[in-house]
């Protein structure tokens, strides 16, 4: 993990690990029939990237041997341009191919930077001035009433959301099918991220399995729908997720025509970026003023040791809302952490069918018969074998937006946090850091 830097003993500023990229473009460049570089840098806006500026050069020349330059008054020569970005690596590394792929003639390089100061918004600064719009996802995917099970399924596997809103004809939201939907009313066996798990043989087994359902959409869709309007406070949405404990909003217009999807991971990267279960965790009035990890966390951590045989890991893993556990030494110190998705992985489901069926209704594995615990004790897998690792983790003292960019950034729905020996003293997951933004705008 790369840590924010913060001044040490003796006052000086520490120093954090970072990324600078440089990319050399032409002023007159294209993406899309758009004008490249502020389409390049509002993709990085969009995507939460830490901050980018774009210079003008007064001269160059590139691989096709021409001299580009502001002194020649009576010839029409598109300037150079170099847009330079400095982020965290795990930033960069996400990000990077998008640049690339949208950069088709020009040049795109990558350095490591020591980062030893960068300043964030407090928590406390977003408010009602920031709209849905400002944060809502754009680009959303829909499905009609009369799209299959099997297409749904496929639609969402391996993808970055978990949800499609169903339209009618005029594009106005009738329903939202979600991977829980498929799961009680669709006939899928197993969340849609433990399938992203499956080989190619596998995930056509699955489709195929719901595909002798012969349903659509109309039939497993949650309607009606709660939703969100680009034009009302982010603070108001935030809350109406919470209290209804709702992962994402459809945003509507005013004809209620979708026009983009407001996510948990939408909030916690706008507030990130400047812009719940009641067990085990703080209330309320705790998180109102909550402004580290430490007054966030919940002590209620699944863990297991490294040698743990795969019964008990997976009894570990569906013990919790996110079907994840964490994998610690003697000493409790974090050394992985294991999820549905690793599981499904390096387990074949066709040789151990009850493995997603525990996986989708959330059973300790004990409960499936002794047979399929002796299959399962008998593989050469314990949780060191399939944990990832090395451990994104934070410390408590990690203030809330840090912690939101080091999610965002891993792409992680749990952050461990450890002491400063690395010992596992607690966990956060989307829906607590959601609900300290929810009680914070309050």
């Amino acid at each position: 993990m790369t840590e924010h830097p913060q001044p040490n003993a003796t006052g000086a500023p520490a120093v954090a690990e970072g990324r600078r990229v440089r990319v050399y473009v032409g002023e007159a460049d294209q993406w899309r029939g758009c004008a490249l570089v502020p389409a390049l840098l509002a993709m990085l806006l969009r995507e939460g990237a830490a901050g980018a500026t774009a210079f003008k050069g007064v001269e160059s020349f590139g691989v096709h041997g021409k001299i580009h330059t502001l002194r020649l008054a009576d010839v029409v020569s598109p300037l150079p341009v170099v847009v330079e970005w400095v982020d965290t690596p795990e930033r960069v590394e996400r990000l990077l191919p998008r640049v690339c792929e949208m950069v088709a003639e020009g040049l795109v390089t990558v350095e490591p930077v020591q980062i030893v100061k960068q300043s964030h918004r407090a928590l406390h600064d977003v408010d009602a001035h920031v709209l849905v719009g400002d944060a809502m996802t754009r680009e959303v995917a829909r499905v009609r009433e009369h799209t299959s099970v099997r297409e749904l399924v496929a639609m969402l596997v391996g993808q970055g959301f978990r949800a499609l809103p169903v339209v009618d004809d005029g594009d106005r939201v009738i329903g939202i099918v979600t991977g829980g939907d498929l799961i009680e009313r669709g006939g899928l066996h197993a969340r849609i991220d433990s399938l992203a798990g499956l080989d190619a043989d596998g995930l056509r087994r699955e489709l195929e399995a719901v595909g002798r359902t012969n349903q659509f959409a109309t039939h497993v869709m949650t309607a009606p729908v709660v939703t969100a309007h680009p034009g009302e406070p982010i603070t108001e949405a935030t809350h109406r997720m919470v209290q209804r404990r709702l992962k994402r909003l459809p945003v509507v217009d005013d004809a209620g025509r979708l026009v983009g999807m407001l996510s948990r991971a939408d909030v916690l990267r706008t507030v990130g970026e400047g812009y719940a279960r009641a067990d085990a965790g703080p209330d309320d009035a705790t998180l109102a003023h909550a402004r580290t990890v430490g007054e966030v966390a919940r002590s209620d951590v699944p863990t297991v040791g490294p040698d743990a045989p795969l019964p008990e890991v997976l009894d570990a893993v569906v013990s919790t809302r996110l079907l994840r556990a964490v994998v610690v030494d003697a000493d409790r110190r974090v050394l992985g952490v294991v999820s549905d998705a690793e599981l499904v992985r390096v387990v074949d489901p066709a040789a151990h069918p009850t493995l997603l069926q525990a996986l989708a209704a959330r059973l300790p594995f004990g409960r499936h018969g002794p047979e399929e615990q002796e299959r399962l004790k008998g593989a050469p897998t314990h949780a060191a074998d399939v944990m990832l690792a090395p451990p994104v983790t934070v410390a408590a003292e990690t203030p809330l937006p840090a912690a939101i960019r080091v999610m965002l950034d891993a792409q992680r729905k749990i952050l461990p946090v450890v002491d400063a020996d690395g010992r596992l003293t607690g966990a956060v997951d989307r829906a607590d850091l959601l609900r300290a933004v929810a009680a914070g705008g309050r």
